[in-house]
């Protein structure tokens, strides 16, 4: 574990120490000194998407969870685990792989990318509709606030789960409000059969609603669209669009699934199957995290025809659409991005996220902003959370 400063910058932001604590009480202490001194800290995972993120004013202190990574308790007969939040996606998959299950979700970096980090961004990959995102499977969390209580919410195992969800309120704040240093969650039996489909499209094809109009009823597991360039090893060569289309579920749905899409695009030119899948969806996640100025969309508008209004345009080349969950990334040059929010809003598309560029703020009432800094006043009253402006601005 590297704990050069430099390697824990935030967009160029350098923190003056680099603490590794070892045990939840660590952090809680850690947290306390912070607030005494009236300095800042960031929470750091698998440092995969927060060096990246726009630099708060101050932090001066990185809190590395890497030592938090034992498995607290596994029980597959309730299909739940607790684990610390320092554990790699990469390591939760294997351990429950050889129960037959899984935690479905995906993200960027996965062989870095901690529970507490992918928690913290709500980070789940094409998969997000069918399964859920990390909001939905969490079911309890040990958690330390900006004034080093060490603190509990939900529970382990469904059936306890009561009070106040503070721990799905904790879920996307990306460390803006307290630190994850435990999680419980719900998990998944791996399907009987899987089966993911790669088709080309041409303008043409993405454009025609009428043939994309049945494709929510059939609940794909994925349905995304990817530009020619996004993935150069996975795209078809020569198409403006790349397809991908997935199912999973026993093995005569997922025969079903495949017929109908074939039906409906033709022949697909390629076939993944079983095992072969899950390397797909993880591939497509890692694909969010490419370099330069990123702009995040969210839509209700859920299938590839929604983005046909970006076709010809620049940004295609390299764009990421989850259509099954409207959710889309591009990366355009940073003197393009305020024509594509424009171009993007006209056509039904909500900015949530940006990087490299600054997001206009969201209009929200007066109410919601005040809700806003209420909930941070009572989760970091000292101001300890590097990040916390900036969810306090949205």
């Amino acid at each position: 574990m590297d704990l050069t400063p430099a390697r824990h910058a935030i967009s160029g932001l350098v923190p003056r120490e680099v603490w590794v604590p070892a045990s939840a009480e660590a952090v809680a202490e850690a947290v306390r000194e912070c607030a005494a001194a009236r300095e800042t800290l960031a929470p750091w995972g698998g440092g995969v998407a927060l060096p990246h993120e726009r630099a708060p004013d101050r932090c001066e202190r990185a809190l590395v969870l890497g030592a938090l990574d034992a498995m607290v308790s596994y029980e597959p007969d309730d299909f739940t685990l607790t684990a610390q939040c320092g554990v790699t996606i990469a390591e939760l998959r294997e351990t429950l792989r050889a129960r037959g299950q899984e935690l479905p979700l995906e993200a960027p970096g996965e062989e870095r990318a901690t529970l507490g980090g992918v928690l913290a961004a709500n980070a789940s990959g094409a998969r997000r509709l069918r399964f859920g995102a990390p909001r939905d499977r969490i079911l309890g969390a040990r958690f330390v606030t900006g004034d080093g209580v060490l603190a509990r919410t939900g529970g382990r195992v469904v059936k306890n789960v009561a009070g106040h969800a503070v721990h799905r309120l904790l879920v996307g704040s990306e460390g803006a409000l307290g630190v994850f240093v435990e999680a419980s969650l719900k998990l998944l039996p791996l399907p009987p059969s899987r089966a993911a489909l790669t088709h080309g499209a041409d303008d043409a094809l993405l454009g025609d609603a009428a043939r994309w109009s049945a494709f929510p009823r059939r609940e794909c597991a994925v349905l995304t669209v990817l530009g020619p360039r996004a993935a150069p090893s996975y795209t078809v060569p020569g198409a403006p669009f790349t397809i991908f289309t997935g199912f999973e579920d026993d093995a005569a749905r997922v025969a079903d699934g495949v017929r109908f899409c074939e039906g409906a695009l033709g022949a697909s030119r390629a076939r993944r199957d079983g095992h072969d899948v899950p390397p797909l969806w993880r591939e497509l996640a890692q694909l969010e995290e490419r370099e330069g100025t990123r702009l995040t969309f969210t839509s209700a508008h859920r299938t590839p025809d929604a983005i046909a209004f970006l076709a010809g345009h620049a940004v295609a080349e390299t764009l990421v659409f989850h259509a099954a969950h409207g959710r889309l990334h591009l990366w355009p040059a940073p003197q393009d991005a305020p024509a594509l929010l424009a171009l993007a809003a006209s056509h039904g598309f909500t900015p949530i996220a940006a990087r490299g560029v600054a997001l206009s703020p969201r209009p929200s009432s007066g109410a919601t902003r005040a809700l806003r800094v209420r909930i941070s006043d009572a989760l970091d009253p000292a101001r300890v959370f590097a990040l916390g402006d900036r969810w306090r601005e949205r």
